[in-house]
């Protein structure tokens, strides 16, 4: 039996996330309840985040911890909700801001046992003009609102800023299969819905404001597509990439694109995402090329 109150959970990688911790503990302390920000450091690997992160832990009812190693999104997901003392969870990535003074008590005030709030894209447009990680993100801002999510609302879960029942976690777990970066937060979205749990989406959002290195966004692209190769059988009903993919296999066009890809073509699409001046147009291409040259 669970304590009432809100455990708020942030698995961290090489991220400062001071500033969303305290204003969390802001929140919490002003909706008076009972609640705990758990913090890990999932194996970050550039200790200069790490030192930043240390003053959280002088916060009342911070509790920061430093794995060495990195366990993964899933594992580190399930192993937070393991540790929460509370019957209510809240997970977020550490990348993210808020902005909205009422961001927990619009979460609070919601009572259902899955609840996402949305993320919107903020950041100085005219700085970021050249960051592919921003251009695909506003691209497909409108996708986020939860207008939108609700029509696909288990395809449309993200792991982003959700909150979900204690109880519910310990039926629904994060799949430990997925290792590397990208996807598990679809399969937890088809788990619930295997499961019977309706999830709420409502607009609460975070606001993504940093981006990564163009060069680090496509190393985590690439990463993602490995994964989405490995468990395509488990995703297929829930990636629009792999819904293309199944297209261009029955009119025989998939091979052609393998072939693209291995030419100078995907060379130098991959140097020009990678570079200062990315034409974010060919990252979509970019991606459906490199899946077709993936082999088992």
């Amino acid at each position: 039996m669970y304590k009432q109150g809100l455990s708020i959970l942030i698995p961290v990688f090489n991220r400062n996330c001071c500033a969303l911790v305290q204003e969390l503990h802001i929140q919490a302390v002003n909706c008076g309840i009972d609640f705990e920000i758990i913090v890990v450091e999932d194996g970050s690997t550039n200790p200069k985040y790490v030192d930043q992160n240390r003053p959280v832990a002088a916060i009342d009812h911070v509790r920061y911890i430093i794995h060495e190693e990195n366990m993964g999104r899933a594992i580190i997901r399930n192993w937070l909700a393991d540790k929460a003392e509370y019957d209510t969870l809240l997970f977020l990535d550490c990348d993210v801001d808020i902005l909205d003074p009422d961001y927990l008590k619009r979460y609070l005030d919601n009572k259902a046992s899955v609840v996402c709030g949305g993320l919107c894209i903020g950041g100085d447009a005219n700085k970021l003009r050249h960051s592919l990680r921003y251009h695909y993100e506003k691209t497909h801002e409108k996708e986020y609102t939860a207008k939108q999510r609700k029509r696909n609302p288990y395809k449309n879960f993200r792991t982003t800023n959700f909150l979900i029942e204690h109880k519910v976690m310990e039926g629904c777990r994060f799949d430990e299969r997925f290792r590397q970066y990208g996807y598990e937060d679809v399969i937890f979205g088809k788990t619930l819905k295997q499961n019977g749990i309706i999830i709420s989406h409502i607009e609460n959002p975070v606001y993504l404001t940093r981006f990564e290195s163009n060069t680090y966004f496509m190393i985590k692209t690439e990463e993602a597509m490995h994964t989405l190769y490995k468990f395509r059988k488990d995703i297929v009903p829930y990636s629009r990439l792999l819904q293309h993919v199944e297209v261009l296999k029955k009119i025989g066009l998939l091979p052609v694109l393998r072939l693209i890809y291995r030419s100078s073509i995907g060379y130098y699409l991959m140097r020009n995402l990678n570079g200062e001046r990315p034409v974010s147009q060919l990252y979509n291409l970019y991606k459906l090329m490199f899946f077709a040259s993936l082999k088992p």
